[in-house]
């Protein structure tokens, strides 16, 4: 009897059956424990992302601090600069101002008012630029002798007490910028001295 062709691949004999056949859901399916087990994996996996994730965002904050305060520096560094290079610009101008107060200390004759009345003018207007810089005078008209500020050069005898360490006399004037002195004031202060016979015995 002729068998009837289906159209369908003849079936060997010696062809092993498929390992798949019989198992539900195929290549995906794990039991219980090897899901479980890989769920752990996953949920270990994404606790390291996060706290390599924390680490590079912690990092990046500490790295913005550091060039924030790297800027200031270097701001605060470039303005000292800048201020102690305008102090010793304004130190070697000041023996110019010591002549002029030379010379506006000698008594002049009349014919010389002019000439009087011009070195005031200079003498202003140098202060008035020293002050646009910064720079002042050192009071010392009756205030208390500082050794800070004040360079002592003569002790004046008085006789009264409430004047004792009181600058009496300025020598030569005295600058400073802000808080920075250029030059201490040489004055003369007076010094109280009590007599021996009011000494007690």
């Amino acid at each position: 009897m002729r068998k009837i062709d289906d159209g369908l691949p003849p079936e060997r004999e010696d062809e092993a059956p498929s390992p798949f056949i019989g198992r539900v859901g195929g290549v995906g399916d794990l039991s219980p424990e090897e899901a479980a087990c890989e769920d752990a994996d996953a949920a270990s996996a994404v606790e390291a992302l996060e706290r390599e994730k924390q680490e590079l965002e912690d990092a990046l904050a500490r790295a913005r601090a550091d060039f924030f305060n790297y800027r200031k520096r270097v701001e605060r560094d470039r303005l000292k600069e800048r201020a102690m290079i305008a102090e010793d610009n304004v130190f070697s101008f000041l023996p110019v101002l010591d002549n002029l107060d030379r010379a506006l200390a000698v008594n002049p004759k009349s014919e010389g008012r002019s000439i009087l009345k011009g070195v005031e003018m200079v003498r202003k207007q140098f202060l008035n630029v020293l002050e646009s810089l910064g720079v002042t005078q050192i009071p010392t008209d009756g205030v208390p002798f500082s050794p800070e500020c004040h360079e002592a050069v003569t002790a004046v005898p008085t006789d009264d007490p409430k004047m004792n360490g009181i600058v009496v006399e300025e020598v030569m004037t005295g600058f400073r910028s802000k808080d920075r002195v250029l030059r201490a004031a040489k004055v003369r202060v007076a010094s109280f001295a009590q007599d021996d016979e009011d000494e007690p015995e």
